[in-house]
């Protein structure tokens, strides 16, 4: 284990489930070595997976916990090739489950989110309230939550949860959390009235009642988000996603927050937001409706443009909006739609560019649709699509 690419591999192969069982003692037995291959490993695994749960790393326990999903970074190039395809929107997606790797991670404590079960991660929304109550949310029936001494603090409603028509006995803000997993997308009304829809695997940590906020309305975002919010001229919004806050009055935006993306991306639908790096508020970019600041994690630097909104939030219809995007970043978006992992072997696709629209579509009728204009051949098994020549 010697040199960084035999490492590499060993990973590679761990995550698609290829790896034997000698190279798997072999590479368990190099991560527990010391501390500095550790820190390695854990980098290794921000680049790779898609990190929804922070805690204290137990190296033996997690190693066989680990997130077996990888997300190859693809590179762009001025090759072209055009998918466009409208079907019907009566598809089903994929269910299948996941398993969640949980590391340490540096946080400030207000924004430090909280640690949920692997079981009730895996195929449902999981809410926790600030007095410790964890309940698995369904989309079934109309139901009442409440808090562990009976009080009601939501009502299920249709696909959602609303906080804002239930009688508060909170007299200090006290923070709730809900997580959305792969595969499924949510809508949650808030205290004040906000409307917000959570994509698949994103976590929101957001005060039980708003109206106690003396200041500023704050929420804690991972993942990405619709906010409708409800206009308050003394108590500014503000999203906390990462490295930037997103402040506003009152208005429609969509943020793209995922850990394992190179950016942040805000794109403003109506009304007007300040875009600014949490760390430094001089940073700070004014948008105006159909224009969207990206934030690039590696440098540090806002980008603004102008951008059609109907790509950025048609995930709230079920629908995917290809345009100019590369095949690694399109299977980055299906394994969280459609709650799978994809292996990519076939590395002659890394360079292509697609454009198209889908409308709820199964994964395979996706897939078929790609490959009909650049030829690949694909095998489900279980929860992984593995791609080849």
């Amino acid at each position: 284990m010697a040199k960084m690419q035999d490492k590499n591999v060993l990973i590679e192969k761990f995550l698609s489930r290829t790896i034997s069982k000698k190279e798997r003692k072999i590479l368990k037995k190099w991560v527990l070595q010391n501390k500095e291959n550790l820190s390695v490993f854990r980098a290794e695994i921000r680049k790779r997976s898609e990190g929804t749960l922070y805690h204290h790393f137990d190296g033996s326990q997690a190693f066989e916990s680990f997130l077996d999903t990888i997300n190859k970074k693809q590179t762009r190039t001025k090759q072209y090739r055009s998918i466009f395809r409208y079907a019907a929107m009566v598809a089903l997606l994929l269910t299948v489950g996941y398993i969640t790797y949980q590391y340490n991670v540096s946080e400030e404590p207000q924004q430090q989110l909280t640690n949920t079960s692997e079981k009730e991660l895996e195929n449902n929304i999981v809410i926790s309230l600030a007095d410790g109550t964890q309940q698995v949310v369904t989309t079934d029936s109309e139901t009442l939550l409440t808090d562990k001494n009976g009080n009601i603090v939501a009502k299920k409603e249709g696909q959602g949860l609303d906080f804002s028509g239930q009688q508060s006995t909170v007299s200090k803000p006290v923070f709730n959390e809900i997580y959305v997993p792969y595969g499924q997308t949510f809508k949650l009304t808030l205290s004040d009235g906000t409307k917000v829809w959570l994509n698949a695997g994103t976590r929101l940590r957001f005060p039980q009642n708003l109206k106690t906020a003396s200041q500023n309305r704050v929420v804690y975002l991972e993942g990405e988000a619709f906010f409708d919010v409800t206009k308050d001229k003394k108590r500014p919004f503000i999203v906390n996603a990462q490295n930037i806050d997103i402040r506003v009055l009152g208005t429609q935006f969509n943020v793209s927050a995922y850990e394992s993306d190179d950016n942040i991306a805000t794109t403003l639908v109506e009304g007007a937001v300040n875009v600014y790096e949490n760390s430094n508020p001089d940073t700070k970019i004014a948008l105006s409706p159909n224009y969207q600041a990206s934030f690039l994690k590696g440098n540090g630097v806002f980008e603004k443009q102008k951008v059609d909104t109907r790509i950025f939030t048609s995930w709230m219809e079920r629908k995917l909006i290809i345009d100019n995007l590369s095949f690694g970043q399109i299977l980055k978006k299906l394994e969280r739609s459609h709650n799978v992992t994809i292996v990519n072997n076939a590395s002659h696709l890394n360079n292509e560019i697609f454009k198209g629209e889908f409308d709820n579509e199964r994964i395979e009728n996706i897939l078929n649709t790609i490959a009909s204009s650049t030829p690949f051949n694909y095998t489900i098994q279980n929860n992984v699509i593995t791609i080849s020549k």
